[in-house]
This record gives C-alpha cells, structure tokens and sequence, in this order.
C-alpha cells in the first residue's frame, strides 16, 4: 500500500509545498524521483531537451520524462502525530 506524506520541494529559490507517494514497491536501478511537469516548471527546471522513457505499471504504460541528474538534498520533518499500534484498520 502506498503511504501519502506532505514534502516541500526546493530548487534554486524556489520552494513548493506538494504530496509524496512513498512506499510503493517500485524499485529501479538507480533512485528517482518522479514530478509531473507542471511541478518541474514551477521549481524552474528547464524542460527543453528532455528525453522520454515508459513504464510498464499495473494496466498497461506510461511516459515520463527524465530532466537528468540532480543533486537531492532530503530534510524530513514531521508534521502530524504518528498513527499508534491498532490506530489503522484494513
């Protein structure tokens, strides 16, 4: 099941407040991070040159497009209190 956590995302001098999915199962070769482009453009990535890639998920594919490397510096804050054992039920 994949689990939902607010993040603040910083390029440059820009900042925004968005969602997570984490904990999805989906493992690659390398790290990643996936952002829908409209969210690239608002942290000023340039979108000029990028090479797209598919995906096979669940029902079928889908395209991403790689920005290249970046460097990814991860602070974590929490923000809400932690459900405790027995909180959660299925």
């Amino acid at each position: 099941m994949g689990v939902r956590v607010r993040v603040k995302l910083k390029s440059g001098n820009k900042e925004v407040s968005s969602s997570a999915l984490v904990n999805t199962g989906y493992e690659g070769f390398k790290p990643e991070i996936h952002v829908p482009l409209a969210l690239a453009k608002k942290l000023g990535f340039s979108l000029e040159d990028v090479k797209s890639e598919k995906y096979a998920v669940v029902g079928g594919e889908v395209t991403a497009f790689r920005l290249g490397q970046v460097i990814v510096a991860l602070e974590l804050h929490l923000v809400e209190d932690l459900p405790q054992p027995g909180d959660l039920t299925a």
